[in-house]
């Protein structure tokens, strides 16, 4: 939940504050980091109207054009891997208490990388 918390935060800067971000930092990559650009990156010549730059480029092989979808996939990944591999613990015997605490495991993990990276890691600093 600690990977899917960062990559969430990725997938935010990216869409609210990449002109505050350390993604300026790598104008070269630009067109693979600025979401107002790198939507293009899956068409060809990057003109839609084009179609599709290779096959799955706009379905199953998306993450392969821009950080966005990228982060998105990883992001989705970790949290199917959290929950095939979280085990529920039982605390107090109450459903609903147990629930909130579990709750809580596995999302205070997300909040707090996400938090971290969306305050002080991705952005540039002062």
């Amino acid at each position: 939940m600690l990977i899917a918390g960062m990559f969430n935060a990725i997938m935010d800067t990216l869409s609210f504050q990449y002109d505050k971000s350390i993604f300026l930092k790598y104008p070269k990559y630009e067109q693979f980091l600025n979401p107002q650009k790198s939507w293009l990156n899956k068409y060809k010549n990057n003109d839609p109207t084009l179609g599709p730059k290779f096959f799955g480029s706009m379905t199953f092989l998306v993450w392969t054009t821009d950080l966005w979808h990228l982060a998105k996939t990883i992001m989705v990944v970790s949290i199917v891997i959290g929950t095939v591999f979280y085990t529920p613990i039982i605390v107090t015997g109450y459903m609903f208490w147990d629930l909130l605490i579990n709750l809580g495991l596995v999302y205070i993990p997300f909040g707090l990388s996400f938090n971290l990276f969306w305050d002080k890691i991705l952005k540039i600093k002062k």
